[in-house]
């Protein structure tokens, strides 16, 4: 059986509820807590890659600059990158990630 691939149809930064919500092609809404999606972020500097370990961890604190939602924007058909207070913008979350992150098939 081939694995489907969904896409977001629409998204939303829930301000006050510091809360990131997807809406999908399948019709499942998905929404996911700010500071999670930060500790989440899969690009090299945070998550590393290939021998560096990445500089974020289970014990990184993050500020609230650090954790709070600017904007998101579209990476070609595939994913999402979030903007975050701090400037960091370089973490591509895939469809496929966020809907994992979700429990979403």
């Amino acid at each position: 059986m081939a694995d489907v691939f969904h896409r977001a149809t629409d998204w939303e930064i829930v301000n006050d509820e510091r809360i990131f919500r997807i809406s999908w092609d399948d019709g499942a809404v998905s929404e996911y807590e700010w500071e999670a999606m930060r500790r989440a972020c899969p690009c090299a500097y945070c998550a590393g890659e290939g021998a560096f370990a990445g500089s974020v961890n289970t014990e990184t604190k993050f500020s609230e600059e650090q954790t709070t939602l600017k904007m998101v924007y579209p990476v070609g058909r595939y994913g999402l990158t979030p903007e975050w207070g701090d400037g960091h913008d370089t973490g591509i979350y895939t469809f496929k990630m966020l809907r994992r992150a979700a429990g979403l098939p």
